[in-house]
């Protein structure tokens, strides 16, 4: 029995692209969305990420704003007035 091919998709949280088989329960359950079927037509093999990034080179994770959230708190403290 062949494989399903592969197609293209997006993780609309972080943006990442990456390919999943056709009958992926990530798409069943559409936790991801199919992108630029023309562009990234059904492969038999499995194509390179597209990893999305911010600004600054790091991962576009809901879990990594967060982070730099609070560490960014923890390195500043509150401004003081000279009066």
């Amino acid at each position: 029995m062949p494989q399903a091919p592969f197609i293209r998709v997006k993780d609309p949280s972080t943006g990442h692209e990456f390919d999943v088989h056709e009958d992926s329960i990530l798409l069943r359950r559409d936790l991801v969305q199919q992108v630029k079927p023309k562009l990234y037509p059904p492969s038999p093999i499995r194509r390179a990420a597209k990893h999305h990034l911010d600004l600054a080179g790091q991962s576009a994770t809901q879990e990594t704003a967060e982070q730099q959230g609070s560490s960014a708190a923890a390195n500043n403290p509150e401004e003081h007035t000279h009066g």
